[in-house]
């Protein structure tokens, strides 16, 4: 049988650097770890300085902290490989749901902020608390959605993209403290969650018209239960080559 080198190599091999799932899993720990932070902040910063999206990045975080969940569940374990792709088209699925929820929650409070013109407060706090986000995040998103294509997991590679929005309405709060600070421009802050709900939540809209293109029934018990197996999807294995089929450990 193959070794876990030979299988992982076949996984993704990009630099002379080879990524297989246990990149992956480690990537979704470490994005736990930094999304609990982050929603510890958040909801701080959110309720000392009624930022628009100081609120939206705490929600963002709540989403990546559950998508990152599922993607630890979608790689655990040494299973079969129609378990496997039946976990990453539901944890596909459930990423693309919490887009549009979040989408809307965070559009939602967002033009509220515009309509009813609300500033930022604590302008000093909030750059020492976002600064080190928006680093933490961009790192953690391109590594996600790199090592997600190389591994060919859309999950993966959506789950880093929640960990961009998050850095993004990070630089949001960042850019509205600076212009705030110099100028009598209140609005920034509002206007990044406006487009960054609306992203999010046209890119969730997307994905899940994919799934019935592919017919697909998201929306069955099924499909959640993981008996739906989807044999009308046109798509070859997302887990072609796998580690974990040919490796004992499991994660």
């Amino acid at each position: 049988s193959r070794s876990l080198p030979d299988a992982t190599m076949k996984a993704g091999e990009v630099m002379g650097r080879q990524y297989g799932l246990r990149d992956a899993y480690e990537l979704s720990v470490l994005s736990l770890v930094a999304s609990f932070i982050a929603i510890l902040m958040g909801a701080i910063s959110s309720v000392q300085t009624r930022s628009a999206t100081a609120l939206g990045y705490c929600l963002e975080n709540g989403v990546d902290f559950f998508g990152s969940v599922l993607v630890l569940w979608r790689f655990s374990g040494t299973v079969a490989k129609d378990v496997l792709d039946s976990r990453e088209q539901r944890a596909d699925a459930g990423i693309s749901l919490m887009f549009i929820v979040l989408g809307v929650v965070v559009c939602v409070d967002g033009v509220k902020d515009l309509l009813f013109r609300d500033k930022d407060r604590d302008l000093i706090e909030l750059i020492a608390l976002y600064t080190p986000s928006v680093v933490v995040f961009v790192l953690l998103g391109c590594a996600k959605i790199h090592v997600g294509r190389h591994i060919k997991s859309t999950s993966l590679q959506k789950d880093g993209m929640c960990s961009l929005a998050g850095a993004l309405l990070s630089a949001g709060v960042l850019v509205s403290a600076v212009v705030e600070e110099f100028t009598p421009i209140w609005w920034v802050d509002s206007l990044v969650a406006v487009v960054v709900g609306n992203g999010l939540a046209t890119k969730g809209i997307l994905s899940l018209a994919s799934f019935s293109r592919r017919q697909i029934n998201i929306w069955s018990c099924a499909f959640w239960r993981g008996i739906d197996a989807s044999p009308n999807d046109p798509h070859d294995s997302i887990l072609e080559d796998d580690p974990l089929l040919t490796d004992a450990r499991t994660f």
